[in-house]
């Protein structure tokens, strides 16, 4: 079997989360993804437990890619950037709008050297509107889309809190994945390549299956799935709650407790607080998983995050993990990628780089470059490698 998008090259500047998850699917799916990396490193070097110096969420962003570490700010740097830049099938950078402009690598320079590129920029704002120059990560974005007052209304909590994973970040990536994709399958038919302009914004929004509940002006009740106590531990039940209400109380006998005329809140609370009594009111918790599938209502337990990987049952089956040479002699666990195809391989297909690690075997394979070359680019401050990074 072959990967998907083997023989695509990609010039990977971003850092930090939206660019480097878009760029490890594309390694995923058999993309060589070449990082190039700044001196100072991508911050993520510093986040989670290190191993042979290698944190963890460096690890799980940016394994199977090349690693390249470039001063950007170095006399010479540009020009070799556009040299590998005209061997690239894709660039994607995830500065705020102008920096690439401001190293000479803005899209306008770039297309001028590879009229095929395919370039992918993913800031917070877009790189067109009023608030462009704004810095931004994903938990900025939470709340300017009102994601997290809208938790705090349902949830009837005390103020907004973020969420404990970067949805905006993730989101835009995929977004951006797919946007790379189109522009690359029409770069390829037509010889014309694309500038491909993602903000996280955008991506929030056009994501956000309740914009519509705003936009008709209807009031939000809850905000998914409802947790409830349950032998052996909370459930929760997922879909409309006037779903729930229609099935159970025609094939489990609840009755309506709301009185003639009741207001749509009053009816929302009394009704599941009879659907709270009832999921109780089993005696153990296999009796109760066995009715919720007899009359087919979504259910799922709310699992420890410290334990999931152990105990969530689809972990090993769908091999939800892989594992990865730790740099230091050992084996580290990462997630693995989610997509399986009839004929074609995906994975990880290496470990994570040190810094610089592959500076002279990518130049060498993209540009045919010579040591002498390697060694000025060296010399002149323009690459860069950790001591830890083997030969």
């Amino acid at each position: 079997m072959t990967y998907l998008l083997d023989g695509v090259k990609v010039l990977d500047f971003s850092r930090v989360l939206a660019g480097p998850f878009a760029s490890r699917i594309l390694s995923d799916l058999g993309a060589d993804v070449v990082k190039i990396e700044p001196p100072e490193g991508d911050m993520t070097r510093t986040m989670g437990r290190k191993i042979a110096g290698i944190s963890g969420y460096f690890t799980q962003q940016n394994v199977g890619k090349r690693d390249v570490c470039v001063d950007l700010a170095k006399p010479g740097a540009k020009d070799l950037m556009k040299r590998m830049a005209a061997e690239a099938d894709v660039v994607m950078e995830n500065y705020r709008p102008g920096v690439m402009a401001s190293f000479g690598l803005g899209w306008e320079d770039l297309s001028a050297v590879n009229p095929k590129l395919v370039m992918l920029s993913i800031s917070g704002f877009g790189q067109q509107g009023p608030e462009r120059d704004r810095a931004s990560y994903a938990p900025i974005i939470h709340g300017e889309v009102g994601l997290l007052q809208r938790q705090q209304f349902t949830g009837g909590e005390e103020r907004p809190r973020d969420l404990a994973l970067s949805v905006a970040d993730t989101f835009t990536g995929l977004h951006g994945v797919i946007g790379l994709l189109a522009a690359l399958n029409s770069a390829q038919r037509t010889g014309k390549g694309q500038h491909v302009d993602i903000a996280m914004i955008n991506a929030m929004f056009f994501t956000d299956d309740y914009a519509h509940f705003e936009m008709d002006n209807i009031r939000v009740l809850n905000s998914g799935g409802i947790v409830m106590d349950a032998p052996g531990g909370h459930i929760m039940l997922a879909g409309d709650e006037k779903w729930h209400w229609h099935v159970l109380s025609r094939k489990a006998g609840l009755a309506d407790p709301t009185p003639e005329g009741a207001d749509l809140e009053t009816k929302v609370r009394m009704r599941r607080g009879v659907i709270a009594e009832y999921i109780r009111s089993f005696t153990d918790r296999e009796s109760l998983v066995a009715k919720l599938n007899e009359v087919n209502l979504a259910w799922g337990d709310i699992h420890d995050h410290r334990t999931v990987f152990e105990k969530q049952a689809s972990v090993e089956a769908r091999q939800v993990l892989t594992d990865v040479d730790d740099r230091a002699g050992g084996r580290r666990r990462v997630t693995n990628t989610p997509y399986r195809f009839s004929d074609a391989e995906a994975g990880v297909r290496g470990p994570a780089a040190f810094r610089g690690e592959h500076n002279e075997v990518a130049l060498i394979d993209w540009l045919g470059a010579t040591p002498g070359e390697i060694d000025e680019w060296y010399q002149a401050g323009i690459l860069l490698k950790d001591e830890a990074a083997p030969s």
